[in-house]
This record gives structure tokens, C-alpha cells and sequence, in this order.
């Protein structure tokens, strides 16, 4: 049960036991293992670890994206390996929005029809109207609206990233899972995001993840977690907190 201010008691997303191994030609390489982990609504939790360490591999699970070996997932109650693709899918679409360190915009769409892309895609917002005040009001929560109809090769790396974060805050989910969204921007513009991404956790009670092995960026965040060859090792609060 979580004790942190503004953060539910209820888990929504749940690891135990949670094992993942790739085979690379004769090598079977485990990349996650026995991970046992209890996210809440409303935290805002930064994954630490070394390149390698199974972060991509861990949002990746958590995210439905990739199945575990073993072990139990629980996503809002229900356990993952229960759900067909469709479901998965459903989930996905429903509760989970995704932020990735190359942006993944599309280059001959504006920020707006970037925004609105996965809207359209997944069929979650049926109205146009919906879609447009969804798609206005997170392009304004990152601060884009005078760049609206800009693409991304008129943007500055921090201005794309930030139609990355509008991108998945529009489907209003209640998890956000980040894969080290500050890798390619230089550290001003780092701190700038990770303010942003602070700013929303706040006022729209979403739950972030990131994951990073950028150890400058521990101080700012509420809750840390260590993984080191697969394994979650340590768990803390920031680093002027925990004394690390």
C-alpha cells in the first residue's frame, strides 16, 4: 500500500514473479528477473539503470507491448495473460500512453494531426469535436499552441518531444510509460522536460514511468528505482531523500 501524498492506496499496475529472457543464437540472455513491482495512481517514478540493465524490456511488459515468461501482470485489475490480443489491445489504447526517446513523429504531419494520429487510429474518441478538444487542450497543457501548425523538421528536439508528451496525454490515459525521453536532448532541455512531465503528473493525476540512466536526473523525481542485470535491486525516494 503506498503512504506517498496524492498517490492512491490502489496498485494499478502490478508485478510478481515476472521473468523475460531472449535467445540470441546459443545464448539465452535473461533480461527481467523475478520482478516484483507495485505502481500507483498519481506517482511519478523514474527506472535507473545502466544501458542493457532490462528497462526498454520492463516498460515494454508493463506496457502489454511484450509478453512475460512467467510471473503475474495485473493492469487495473486484470491479469494480462488473461486478455486476448484484442483485449490487449483495448488496454492499451485505453489506459496507456507511450513516450519514446526518437520522438516518433511523422514528418509530413503538423502538430496537431501528430496529436491527433492515434485518435483516429484506435477509434477510443468516435466525435471529431471530442477529438479536437482533445487534441487542443494537450498541445496546450506542453505549451505548443502557437507552433500548432508546425512539422517536426521546424521544431527545436525539445518542442518534439513535447508533441510527443500532447501525443500521449490526448487518449487521457491513466499511465504513462516513458523509454529514457531525455536521451537525445541536451541537459537544459532535459530538466525542462522532466519539469513538464512533473507539471502533468501534478495537475492531471496521470502516473508516469520513465526510464533513464541519466543519474543526474534522481533528485527530481518522487520515486526511484534501481535495476541492475534484470533484477530491481533498490527502491527509494529521491536521491536528496534516500541519502544514495
Amino acid at each position: 500500500m503506498s503512504n506517498r501524498p496524492g498517490v492512491s492506496a490502489v496498485p494499478i499496475i502490478e508485478l510478481k514473479n515476472v521473468v523475460k529472457s531472449y535467445r540470441l543464437g546459443e545464448v539465452v540472455i535473461t533480461a527481467v528477473k523475478k520482478a516484483n513491482l507495485q505502481l500507483h495512481l498519481g506517482e511519478f517514478t523514474a527506472l535507473i539503470g545502466a544501458s542493457g540493465s532490462g528497462k526498454s524490456t520492463l516498460l515494454n511488459i508493463i506496457g502489454c507491448i511484450d509478453q512475460a515468461d512467467s510471473g503475474i501482470v495485473t493492469i487495473g485489475g486484470s491479469d494480462v495473460k488473461q486478455l486476448s490480443d484484442n483485449e490487449k489491445s483495448d488496454l492499451r489504447n485505453q489506459k496507456i500512453g507511450f513516450i519514446f526517446q526518437n520522438f516518433n513523429l511523422i514528418p509530413v504531419l503538423d502538430v496537431y494531426e501528430n496529436v491527433e494520429l492515434p485518435l483516429l487510429v484506435n477509434g477510443t474518441v468516435e466525435s471529431a469535436r471530442e477529438r479536437n478538444d482533445r487534441v487542443l487542450e494537450a498541445i496546450n497543457d506542453v505549451e505548443l499552441s502557437s507552433v500548432i501548425h508546425h512539422r517536426p523538421d521546424q521544431l527545436s528536439g525539445g518542442q518534439r518531444q513535447r508533441v510527443a508528451i500532447a501525443r500521449a496525454l490526448a487518449g487521457r490515459p491513466s499511465l504513462v510509460l516513458a523509454d529514457e525521453p531525455t536521451a537525445n536532448l541536451d541537459s537544459e532541455t532535459s530538466s525542462k522536460i522532466i519539469d513538464l512531465m512533473i507539471a502533468l503528473n501534478e495537475k492531471k493525476k496521470v502516473t508516469f514511468l520513465f526510464s533513464t540512466h541519466d543519474e543526474r536526473l534522481m533528485s527530481r523525481v518522487k520515486r526511484i528505482i534501481h535495476i541492475k542485470d534484470g533484477l530491481l535491486d533498490s527502491d527509494s525516494g529521491p536521491a536528496h531523500e534516500s541519502g544514495t
